[in-house]
């Protein structure tokens, strides 16, 4: 009887864990997006030009833009979710963009209007 007893006792104190929400209602628009393009005149060398935009959770981001990877300008910005689009505000009054979230050949890709800006990393 008192195994019994000691049996039930112990699966009494059993720590269930529970499973946490998963971050699905985390914004499509979190993370890193990239532009980058290349050039080669004839006989020349390649010089590559890339702009990278952070999205952050804290509605912050960082936005860069380089040529063969070193800074030619970089700046902050917050930024907004209204209806289907994102407004984003640049620090030191570089002024708004307003972007939406697409997708291209199973990329998701960073729209200005019909003009696609960049693809997600």
């Amino acid at each position: 009887m008192k195994k019994l007893f000691l049996f039930f006792a112990l699966a009494s104190t059993v720590a269930f864990t529970s499973c946490s929400k998963d971050d699905d209602d985390t914004d499509v628009i979190i993370g890193t997006w990239i532009s980058e393009a290349s050039i080669t005149p004839d006989g020349g060398s390649t010089t590559t030009y890339e702009d990278t935009w952070v999205f952050n959770t804290d509605l912050t981001g960082e936005y860069a833009e380089t040529t063969n990877e070193e800074v030619d300008f970089e700046t902050t910005f917050t930024w907004m979710k209204s209806e289907d689009s994102y407004i984003v505000i640049y620090a030191d009054d570089e002024g708004t963009d307003t972007f939406t979230v697409g997708e291209l050949l199973g990329s998701t890709t960073l729209m200005e209007g019909d003009n696609i800006l960049a693809v997600k990393e």
